[in-house]
């Protein structure tokens, strides 16, 4: 439906109010619908999933077990760099960031806390 609003030429607003007329409670939430105007806008007429950055090129799959496996059949002593760079795996590894600490504990490092060291 809002992809069918921006192509009548409604605007943000007039989408959600139609969108809420029609769906109730139901109906997309307001940066859903932004976000949605602004893709369409910017030419994306699809909605499925477009490639990312950064996405593994290969997944564990029977197809690459069996390519890894006749990889090794014809030399035993193939290296792992060989194999990934024969059936083109990626390395990368995303690390996510996290606290070093949870911010909900107090510190139990009282000698950042004198009065309480004192007592």
């Amino acid at each position: 439906m809002i992809y069918y609003a921006l192509k009548r030429g409604l605007t943000h607003k007039q989408c959600i109010d139609q969108l809420i007329s029609t769906c109730g409670d139901e109906a997309p939430p307001k940066t859903t619908v932004y976000h949605w105007f602004s893709e369409f806008n910017r030419g994306r007429s699809m909605l499925t999933d477009e490639f990312e950055e950064g996405r593994a090129k290969s997944v564990v799959v029977p197809q690459n077990i069996d390519a890894v496996r006749e990889l090794i059949m014809q030399d035993r002593h193939v290296t792992y760099r060989e194999i990934r760079a024969s059936l083109d795996i990626s390395q990368k590894i995303e690390l996510t960031g996290h606290p070093p600490y949870r911010l909900d504990l107090a510190p139990n490092d009282f000698s950042l806390i004198p009065s309480v060291k004192n007592k």
